[in-house]
């Protein structure tokens, strides 16, 4: 399975990396709350350059992790981050 059919060398999606956009409209909220949810540590990312990818793996494990949790604001997302790194 690949992730963009329009490129001349297809990309499979578990190898891709999607920007701030992307995954905002991945995980439906809006860009600044996937920057938010980097800065506190909820949500793993990559700088190249001067911008922010995203790996699919990222963005899976972001939803196992904090499946069940109020992450609407950045005191309950570092809440819910203190939790989960309690559990490591």
């Amino acid at each position: 399975m690949t992730g963009d059919t329009n490129n001349k060398y297809p990309i499979p999606c578990d190898v891709r990396m999607y920007t701030r956009e992307e995954v905002a409209e991945i995980i439906g909220c809006h860009k600044d709350h996937v920057v938010m949810l980097s800065e506190v540590g909820c949500l793993s990312c990559i700088r190249i350059g001067k911008r922010y990818m995203y790996s699919y793996e990222a963005i899976k494990k972001f939803q196992y992790d904090y499946e069940g949790f109020n992450l609407s604001n950045r005191v309950k997302a570092l809440e819910a981050y203190h939790i989960v790194e309690s559990r490591k």
